[in-house]
């Protein structure tokens, strides 16, 4: 059988002169999270302290020449950049970087997240929207650089030295292109939106599950509905909408629940617009459960994250209700924070549940009751 070829990535943040490196390799967890998702294999990372990134290269010539032998001795692949970085910065750093590897890759946080995405698409949907994305992300590259530096990268469009006249042309196609994949994903948002008036129509109420991404909403969403969707420990694992009926309190009729896509934070606002059509049945709920990991440590960070984007789609005067997830895992010298956390978000309903242990989700789903009825 052979084998599936594992990328190397090395990771590449600019962090403010008052960040202590402790800080700053902390704020790496999430991207070498997203690494992982990937299926990458997360050699190690450079860290570099600026008042702000080099307008030619991201970081600096003494940093870039010490990237160059790393990128030779640990044979990287793929370059990360912790941040969403013009054109130009990345076409001078891979133009670097060829010398120690040509079938080099430099992406940003964006194109780490697309191509996370690219690979967990599974309905025409999720495809389209990733499309659209990816055409908005690569665009202003593509006609900006001319496809120099994007050919090598692996389909650009364009050669070297084009013309203005050339230039235009190419934005108009590309826009073209944008325009078609849009459609596309507008018949889809029409064939959703009908299904989502029906359901209203047949007096059939609905529960959405929000959370940062990989809180524990799929997990969750089975023990409520009784199904058996894949729960795994990556990032992004839920892309599109899946939709069961709550089960267990008498409204397996007329009550359903669906899983939605994770959030996470310094997310694009034109990549969540694109991801908005996904996100149909949070606009649409009569009620969200935002799923959160007591046990995380950034959980307070990840719960604004959640609430700003939960506000920009306009689903923001829904009713909420604080799902805790996990509780089983938070250590016993942590308990307090039952408490403290109780009274941080005294505005919401609050609960504390574990989907693994069975832990007070009869109780939650009394509760959901409870809130439909008013």
């Amino acid at each position: 059988m052979q084998k599936t070829q594992m990328f190397r990535s090395v990771i590449i943040d600019v962090v403010s002169p008052n960040t202590n490196v402790a800080q700053a390799e902390r704020n790496l967890i999430e991207l070498k999270s997203l690494i992982k998702t990937y299926g990458s294999i997360d050699v190690g990372h450079i860290i570099q302290h600026r008042t702000k990134p080099d307008k030619d290269t991201f970081i600096g010539s003494g940093k870039l020449q010490e990237l160059i032998e790393m990128v030779t001795n640990k044979k990287i692949d793929i370059l990360i950049l912790n941040d969403i970085v013009k054109p130009t910065q990345l076409f001078h750093i891979t133009e670097r970087l060829w010398v120690a590897n040509p079938d080099i890759k430099v992406w940003d946080r964006v194109d780490l997240i697309l191509h996370i995405f690219e690979k967990h698409a599974q309905t025409t949907e999720a495809r389209l929207q990733i499309e659209i994305a990816r055409m908005h992300h690569m665009g202003p590259r593509i006609y900006g650089l001319g496809g120099t530096y994007f050919s090598r990268q692996g389909g650009g469009i364009g050669s070297k030295g084009v013309g203005e006249t050339n230039i235009e042309r190419m934005k108009r196609h590309w826009r073209t292109l944008i325009k078609k994949k849009e459609d596309e994903l507008k018949k889809q948002l029409e064939h959703r939106k009908g299904q989502v008036d029906h359901r209203k129509e047949q007096g059939v109420r609905h529960v959405a599950l929000v959370g940062y991404t990989n809180a524990g909403k799929t997990a969750l969403f089975n023990v409520l509905t009784g199904r058996n969707k894949i729960s795994e420990d990556v990032l992004f694992a839920t892309l599109s909408s899946t939709v069961g009926r709550l089960k267990g309190i008498g409204h397996e009729n007329n009550l359903l629940v669906s899983d939605t896509i994770g959030f996470i934070q310094n997310l694009p606002p034109a990549l969540i617009q694109t991801f908005k059509s996904t996100l149909l049945d949070v606009i649409h709920a009569d009620l969200i459960l935002h799923v959160v990991d007591i046990s995380d440590e950034l959980r307070d960070r990840k719960i604004d994250v959640v609430q700003e984007i939960v506000y920009e789609i306009g689903a923001g005067k829904i009713p909420q209700i604080l799902v805790f997830t996990k509780a089983d895992l938070l250590p016993e010298e942590r308990w307090s924070e039952f408490e403290a956390v109780k009274k941080k978000y005294a505005a919401f309903p609050t609960m504390f549940i574990s989907s693994t242990e069975d832990i007070n989700i009869k109780k939650l789903t009394d509760t959901v009751s409870q809130a439909l009825e008013k």
